[in-house]
């Protein structure tokens, strides 16, 4: 069994295959750096915290980044705010800030670090950053490569008022959009 040249980069990526192979389609649309930054996040678990206590505070704080039809631009939004930031504080006012703000630091600092390593493992493959900020169709249509199996239809036949945001995917698989999505309305 011999890899193709795509797999041989992919196997380099420090990342699932699916959400690499976004990377390697970003190298050919110009926009690896905001796909590397969404990529890294997809890798991690959301640094986004809701408490149960705080919800409210939690989600008013996180609209700040939302982008209206694009929760993977919120997720671009966020990660220039937290350099910004990053930039501006010390380490341990940073690390406040990440805490009063519903950010897990401990994930903030994973999502660099992948982002870091995605950047320095594609330089190694050839791939260079963009210097100017990529359109967000460009960058959906190289999310898309890694996330086929993640395409829907919105179920409009289902009577259930419950199945209202329903959609039916792959092989007959169903699947909701998240309540806190800017496009769960």
């Amino acid at each position: 069994l011999r890899l193709t040249p795509l797999g041989r980069k992919l196997s380099q990526l420090p990342i699932d295959p699916r959400l690499g192979r976004m990377v390697l389609e970003a190298d050919r649309n110009g926009c690896l750096r905001e796909v590397s930054v969404i990529a890294a996040a997809l890798s991690i678990q959301d640094p986004r915290e809701r408490p149960a206590d705080r919800r409210e505070t939690a989600d008013a704080l996180h609209a700040r980044f939302a982008e209206e039809g694009s929760d993977f631009l919120a997720l671009l939004n966020l990660w220039e705010y937290l350099q910004e930031q990053q930039k501006a504080r010390s380490g341990n006012q940073f690390r406040r800030m990440c805490r009063d703000e519903h950010l897990n630091y401990l994930r903030v600092r994973e999502w660099q670090d992948i982002c870091q390593q995605i950047r320095r493992t594609a330089r190694t493959l050839g791939i260079g950053l963009n210097k100017q900020p990529a359109d967000p169709q460009v960058v959906h249509t190289a999310l898309l490569t890694g996330l086929l199996s993640h395409i829907g239809l919105r179920d409009e036949r289902s009577s259930d008022p419950r199945r209202r945001h329903e959609y039916i995917g792959a092989r007959g698989a169903r699947f909701a959009i998240a309540p806190g999505s800017s496009l769960f309305k």
